[in-house]
This record gives C-alpha cells, structure tokens and sequence, in this order.
C-alpha cells in the first residue's frame, strides 16, 4: 500500500512516501505534535478540516484495465493535478504557487519515465507472468511494475521527491531555524532516557513491580497504566524497567507498586512516605536505583537502555520460558520464611500438623488412633446423655454390638469403597450415555508410567490406593501401554519374579526384586503391575504406621527405593515378550512417597542422555502430608548434587513434596479449585509460592477424580429398589423407608431425611454440624426444624464419636450416630436419603457429592476445594443447579443453608424434584474425567521438559 502525502509547514512542502504493508497508515495529528495511527488502513483525512492533502489511492483511481507501468504514472499525475491546494498561513499564495509548481514538475516527470516503462513492457515477457500472478492491491500493483524492469518509474519518483525536498530550502530562513531548533529539542527529549531499578523482595510468584509517577509515560499515578519491571534468577531481587523517555531538565516524582501481572486485584505500594524524584538529562541514559523502603535514589549513567529481545523460534520461546520459571522458582526460595509465617497466622489445620510429634505428620492420624480390639473392630462405648464433651461418670449401659467393617490401619473410608471389575464396566457404558470419552489424544503410543505407594485392590488406606486402581484400568482401555509401579508389601496371589535392578540409596547399594502381574481387558488392552520387593517394605503392621499410629523411621528409606526401582523398570523389564517400555514414557509421580521421580529425572537421567523424550506428571492428592524429614544428608542420602539438595530442602528439613513440585514437567491436583487453594496461605501448607511458581509458568492444572461404574442408582444391589431419573421418586421413597427401618428410625417418607459419611474429624467440620443438631431436630413451628432425620455414619476423633453417641441418644427414633462405617450402608445413605451433608473446612476432591448426586441426594457443601467444581449452587437457578453451597463454614451459615434445602423439599418438592433430576444427568464417572488426563498429557509431551 503506497501512498504519497503532501503537507506544507513554515513555508516549505514535505512529501511523505508511505509503505503500508498490512498495518494501518500514521499519519500527523491536528496539532503537529506526533503520528497517530488511523482506524482503518487506507482511512485518510477529510480535505475541509485537514491539513494533509493527500495523492488519491492508485488503486482506487486507476480503472480495470490499466496494466502497466506509463498508465500507472500518467494516473499518479492526474491526481496530482486534480488533487486541490488548500492555503493556509500568512504566506498562503506563495506557498500554493510553489505546490503548483511541484505539481507541474511530478507531471512532467511522470511523462518522461513512460517511454522507459513502455521499453521495459516490450522487452520482457516473462515479467508480464510475474505481473499477472502478484495479488491485487496497491502494493502488488507497484511490486509488479517494478518486476517487469521499470526503472523509469522510481526514478521520477525520486526527482519528484528531490524537487520537492529542495523548493523547500530556497526561503524561509527563519522558520527553518526556528523548525530545526524545535525539532533538536524533541529529539533531545527523547534521548533523555531513564531506567528505574528498585530491589524487592515483597513479590509472590505472580506478582510483579511496576513503577508509577506523575508523567504520562510512567502512567499518571494510575496503577493501571503503571510500566511495569522485569527481574530473573540471576539478579533478583533487583527489578530493571526499560528504558522510558522523560523530558530533560523537568523533576519527576514516582513509586514503585507490588501487584499482580495482569494488574488485577489491590496494589501494595512502597511503604514510605513520600516520592522518588529524578531529573533526567538531556542525552544521557540515567539509571535510577532506590531500594524498597528507602526514599533515597542512586544516580549512574548507562552507555544504552537495557534492550528486550522477543523470543521469534520454538527454542528461544523455550529458553526464555525456562528463565522466567527459574526466576519465579528463586522467587519463592527467597521467601520460605515469610511464607512459612502466613501459613501460621491462617491455617489451624497446618499449625495442628506442624505440632505433631514428627513421626505422625506425614499421613492423616484420625482413623489411626482409634480404641480397636485385635481384630480390627470398632469398640463401641456407651452414650453420652447430656454433651458431646462430657462423657457420663455413674451410669453403666450395655455395650452396644460391634458396627460397619474392621478400620485398622485405614486413613481414609475410600479405602474400603467397591469397585466394579472390568466387565461390570463395560457393560456399564455400553448401558449408559453418560461415562463416554469425547476427546481423541494424540500420544496414545506413548506408554504410560503410574508410580503409588498404593494401589487397590492389592494396597489401600485410602483414597490413593482408589485413584491408582481407577489410572491402571483406564489409561490401559484409552490404548496407553500402561504400568503400574507399588511396594510388594505381602505376597499377593499370582505375582511372578520378572527382573532385579540394584539402586544406590544412603551411600549403599541396594537390590530391589520386581514382581509382575499382568490384568488384560481385552482387545489386546491390559496393565503391567510392578511390585518392588525389598526386606525394608514388608512389615507387620500397616503399610505406613506401625500399631501405635507412628510411622516407620525408615520409610523414606523404603520410597527413596520405590522412586528409584521405578524409573529403572522401563528400562530394563521385558514384559509379556512386548521388550522394555522404552525411555519415551509419561510417569504419572502420586503425592510425596513418589516425589523423587521428577527430581531424579531432571538431575540423574537427563543428564546422562536417558529419558530424553520422557516427561513427569506430579499428582497432588493431599497437600497437607509432604514427606517432611529432618536431620537427612541430601546429597550423600539420595545421590545428588547441592543444587538438586536445595530444590528439595524446606528450611532444616527435607521435603519430597517440594521437591517434586520444583522439578515436574507438569502438576495435577485432583480438582480446579484446589489447584487455586494451594497457591494460598490457607491451603499452600508452606509450599504455596512454589505451586504459584508453576502456575504462572503454565504447568499446573487442576481435574476432578472420577467415580466408579459401581455408582448407579439403576444397576446398585445394595438398593432395595433401583430407580433411574424416570422414576426416582418412587424408588428414593421405598429406599427412604428401607433405610428407617434398618437403623430404628421412625419410619415416615414424609420427613426431610439428612445422611453425613466421613472421618470424624474438625477437617470434616463435624463440630460445627454437631452445634446445628439441637436446633434441627426441635420443632418451632416453622414448618421446616423438627421435620427432618439425621444419620451420622464414621469414626475419628474419640470426642467427635462421643458426639454422635449423644445425638443418637438424645433424639431416639430421629437420629442415627453410627460410629464405624459400613460401605454398603453407604450405598443405601445415598440411595434413601434426599439430603447429604459435607460441610467439610478442607477437601481437595471429595467423592461423596459426587455419589450422592448420582442417587439423586442433593449435597450440601462448604465451598471449598473439589466441592466447588462438583456442585452447582441453588444461586445459578433451580433448572441447573445440583445442591447448595455454605458461603462461609459457621453454625449461622450451616444452619441458613439446611433451612434453605429443608425448606425447598418440603414446600416447594417440584423445585427440589428438578434439581433432584439434573443432579442425576450428571457425569462425573471416570472416563469424562480421562478426557482431562489425556489432554494435560498432549501437552506435557509437546511441551519442552523442565530443566534445573
């Protein structure tokens, strides 16, 4: 796009020959002042109010059939001629007599450079091809012309453009001294160039420094225009900006601002009072550098600004988002202390850890410490009448019969959930339109790698165990070559000796035996499973904790090997005559006892050649237990170099948890909500910034763990009735009463009947639903309290137990406390009940809102981790909404939010009906959530690794 302007100024012209390839025109503003760039690309100014006067577009003017280079010409001539020449100023006639003049000499010029043009167009065929084929538009039009060999035309451009240029020079002395004096001043001012540096320390992962003053190159003292300032890991925390131009000799006040990159959300300022100021100087660069609590300002002058070059090819994107991850992964270790302080002033659970004696901190306590005779059952002691809290002193009862499944050595009730084997899952899907798969991935022939501590039906205390179980049968059906890795903690029944491999741990070798066992599911789909055997892994006890609750002093012995067996095993087991795995594989590292894969990939294997396609995925179940270990010699324990020792050193500790994060192509937490939890001090647990440092570096993401097939309200044996969303009334009544009657409670379908299953533990908010029960359960003629039952299913905390006693015995016939869990009375809770109570202070995932909305129970939620992303809130309207939140966890706010759902089932059953409804169209079963994994692994494999 070639346009000519003419513009006349102090008595002199200028032309102006603009090249516009595919951005839009610039042009001068009213007031001479600066270029301003016009809406559209080929907008121009209108003659009556403009001081331009501007060559009509070539391309606009010239008709169809003009071709060549001599018609080109003679059209830019005729629109000179015809364009008008509007005076202006007190020297307007001469000024138009001269512009005529010029206008007559383009003309004469255009007509000279035609006979040439006409010479070129004869002699050169091939050029009229090339003509032919360029794209139209003014540009094309110009280039082709310019293929075909006419010279003539650039140089009557040329002695146009010299004429014009030179006219100019023969009057006005004066002006031009004055134009050329005014123009040495702006270009001086632009030469005054200053550059701001502050060192700070105050920055999160996410968080930038920006610099704010009283110019409108530093933003006006508006934060959301403030220039913001770089750093990296080799110089943080001192922040650099470019280089902004400020006029010489004029004092500038500014400050600098913490805030987010994106400018979102409140600024923190410098916390002194008063401004910088800085006077820049004409033709200099001036480097001001203050520090963060001080006013005071060191002045140096630099040779040049600091330049930003942008990242143009895939490896120097690559390398310049590996810097940026570095320096936010150095910005974090700067600010353990500090972090460690904002955890304790907002995280009781955190502080409730961090006080534990430190064999205990690594794994959930509640279900550890129970009173359980030597089979493993719960012993039921005798009701309180009066207070949770105060056990009765004179009073003797009979023991009540032993209730639900031997818990010994189990963290989690997910330990003992059901779960349907291979064939009760496809005929499950074949049966249902929901647990379908919907996205195609691309790197199914990229074998898959599970490393757990446990894995079900084999290993299990909790919901771990569960997950892992889920991981080996469906990456294996989605077509992954798939290998699950585990501690041989027993024998287990048809396991076969396949290999040894010998590892290095605490400066000693160690050999390790693998176990295989192989599980097919048809269509030549199936899963490897590897169990590491070592005469540190088998013990008596549980697999973590002794008897006593207390947990192994050698247990990071035992998962340092697990780690290390487990990046050998792809590389040297031939498994059912297919050859190894190969070094292109995905290991998918779960929570803290397989924390070191990443580590040891990024420090051992990658840097002998090994694994170089390979990639690690770190799954964050639990952020609250992170192999936390003190007194241990990193670099001599684990083989490795310091640099690898401070990226998993915390404090005087070191910190598998940590270690893992630092070092993981990706990290997956087990919901979107909890992936922004952990980035808090209320949820971060101490590793919050290191989480926010993968964050902002775009490898952390968040998915929903998935149910199993076993969970349909239409297919469960453990329902008196099946039902479905056709005629789920019908069957949740018949369930309702089925249920009433097994625990003893009064049997009517017309009351409000509320379930809770869980750990009895303050996490679990059990005593803030233990505060709410009295008020339930007396009737103040509302319609709604008193018309609703209670069961209260679990085990915990001795206190909590003793709480569910007092209820039952307090309201008999209206309140079940079953203290121990039974998982088919889990089943029936979710088929019988309408209303499910979770209002948990911290849950990372969660799988019982998701279970009971599969039965139709409506859940009723804290808002908080995975219950956030599984439940949509009666707020977003009762034709999509799938239970209820509590805004804030308080016996006001739990009790505000019962009354609501109560009230709703009571008196308004077809808005509850309809939520009932879509509760139950819901698809949280495994496969939708697969859908996920799949994709975060096409882009962990596209993705360059992280290097450290």
């Amino acid at each position: 796009q070639v346009s000519f302007w003419f513009k006349r100024r102090s008595g002199r012209f200028r032309a102006v020959c603009c090249f516009n390839m595919g951005r839009k025109p610039r042009k001068r503003n009213g007031n001479n002042d600066g270029y301003q760039t016009s809406e559209k690309p080929d907008e121009l100014p209108k003659e009556a109010n403009s001081k331009w006067k501007p060559v009509q577009a070539v391309e606009a003017a010239a008709p169809a059939e003009v071709k060549d280079e001599a018609a080109l010409s003679k059209v830019v001539a005729k629109e000179i001629q015809a364009s008008p020449v509007v005076a202006e100023g007190p020297e307007a006639s001469k000024g138009a007599a001269e512009e005529a003049q010029a206008i007559e000499v383009v003309a004469q010029e255009a007509e000279a450079s035609e006979a040439v043009a006409e010479e070129a167009q004869a002699s050169a065929a091939v050029a009229k091809e090339t003509q032919a084929s360029q794209a139209p538009g003014r540009l094309g039009s110009i280039a082709s012309v310019l293929a075909a060999g006419a010279e003539g035309l650039l140089a009557g451009a040329e002695s146009m453009l010299s004429l014009v240029v030179d006219s100019a020079k023969v009057e006005q002395p004066n002006a031009d001294a004055g134009l050329d004096a005014q123009e040495e001043k702006e270009e001086a001012e632009i030469e005054a160039s200053t550059v701001f540096c502050v060192k700070c320390q105050k920055t999160r992962p996410g968080e930038a420094v920006f610099v704010v003053g009283g110019h409108e190159a530093l933003g006006s003292w508006k934060p959301a225009l403030a220039m913001p300032l770089t750093t990296a890991a080799e110089t943080y925390p001192l922040w650099i900006s470019a280089g902004v131009p400020l006029p010489a000799g004029e004092v500038v006040e500014y400050k600098f601002l913490i805030q987010k990159e994106n400018r979102q959300g409140a600024a923190q300022w410098q916390d002194f009072a008063g401004n910088h100021r800085i006077t820049p100087e004409a033709g200099k660069v001036v480097q001001a550098t203050s520090d963060w609590t001080r006013a005071a300002v060191d002045i140096s002058v630099l040779k040049a600004a600091p330049e930003t070059k942008q990242a143009e090819t895939t490896t120097e994107k690559a390398v310049q988002k590996q810097e940026k991850e570095d320096m936010l992964l150095e910005m974090a270790e700067s600010r353990i202390e500090k972090a460690a302080a904002e955890v304790t002033s907002s995280c009781p659970l955190a502080v409730q850890i961090a006080d534990r004696d430190k064999m205990r901190r690594n794994f959930s306590q509640s279900l550890l410490t129970l009173d359980i005779d030597d089979a493993g059952q719960t012993q039921e002691e005798p009701p309180q009448t009066l207070k949770a809290t105060e056990a009765p002193e004179d009073e003797e009862e009979e023991e009540k019969p032993v209730r639900g499944v031997p818990l010994k050595h189990i963290m989690s009730f997910s330990a003992l959930a059901e779960l349907a084997d291979a064939d009760e899952k496809e005929e499950h899907r074949k049966a249902s339109k929901k647990a379908q798969s919907h996205y195609d991935a691309y790197n199914l022939d990229v074998p898959v790698v599970v490393v757990t501590s446990e894995v079900a039906p084999y290993s299990k205390t909790g919901g771990l165990g569960l997950v892992a179980a889920s991981y080996a049968y469906e990456f294996a059906r989605n077509g992954h070559r798939t290998m699950i890795v585990s501690p041989k903690y027993k024998h287990f029944d048809g396991i076969n000796y396949v290999g040894e491999t010998r590892v290095r741990v605490n400066d000693r070798e160690e050999c390790v035996k693998y176990f295989h066992l192989r599980k097919d599911y048809g269509e030549g789909k199936g899963t490897d499973f590897i169990f590491v055997e070592h005469p540190s892994i088998q013990r008596d006890g549980g697999l973590y904790n002794g008897d006593d609750g207390r947990e192994y002093p050698d247990n990071l012995f035992r998962f340092t090997l697990l780690s290390l067996a487990a990046m050998e095993a792809p590389l040297t087991l031939n498994l059912n005559g297919q050859g190894t795995y190969g070094d292109k594989v995905l290991f998918l590292a779960n929570d803290w006892q397989s924390g070191l894969v990443p580590l040891y990939l990024c420090y051992k294997y990658r840097r002998h050649n090994c694994y170089l396609q390979a990639r690690c995925i770190y799954v964050i179940h639990n952020l609250g237990y992170q192999g936390q270990y003190h007194g241990v010699d990193a670099c001599r324990f684990f083989g490795i170099d310091h640099k690898a020792a401070t990226d998993i050193a915390l404090g005087n500790s070191v910190n598998l948890s940590k270690g893992a994060l630092v070092c993981a192509d990706r990290v997956l937490t087990v919901s979107p909500n909890y992936a922004k939890e952990i980035q808090t001090p209320q949820g971060g647990f101490n590793l919050q910034d290191f989480v926010s440092a993968k964050a902002c570096s775009l490898r952390l993401a968040g998915i929903l763990n998935g149910i199993d097939d076993c969970w349909d309200p239409s297919t469960d044996t453990n329902l008196v009735q099946n039902y479905s969303t056709e005629d789920f009334r019908e069957g949740k009544r018949a369930n309702k009463v089925a249920l009433q009657r097994q625990l003893g409670l009064e049997e009517n379908p017309n009351v409000t009947l509320l379930g809770f299953v869980g750990r009895l533990t303050w996490q679990k908010g059990v005593d803030v639903l233990a505060s709410i029960i009295s008020w339930l359960m007396q009737d103040t003629g509302n319609g709604v309290t008193g018309f609703v039952q209670l069961i209260m299913m679990g085990n915990g905390d001795k206190a909590y137990s003793d709480t569910l006693r007092w209820a039952e015995s307090s309201c008999p016939g209206r309140v079940c406390g079953y203290v121990g869990f039974d998982p088919k009375l889990e089943h029936q809770m979710m088929g019988g009940c309408d209303l499910f109570l979770m209002p948990s202070r911290y849950e990372p995932c969660g799988l019982p809102q998701m279970y009971s909305q599969a039965y139709g129970t409506l859940p009723v939620v804290h808002a908080t981790g995975g219950l956030v992303d599984s439940v949509k809130d009666v707020s977003e309207g009762t034709d999509v909404a799938t239970g209820f939140h509590i805004p804030h966890l308080s016996s006001d706010k739990l009790k505000e939010t019962v009354y609501k759902a109560v009230e709703m089932n009571l008196k308004r059953p077809e808005d509850f009906a309809c939520m009932q409804r879509t509760a139950m169209q819901s698809d949280y079963y495994w496969p939708k959530a697969m859908d996920e994994y799949e994709r975060q692994i096409d882009i962990c494999l596209y993705e360059s690794p992280a290097i450290r």
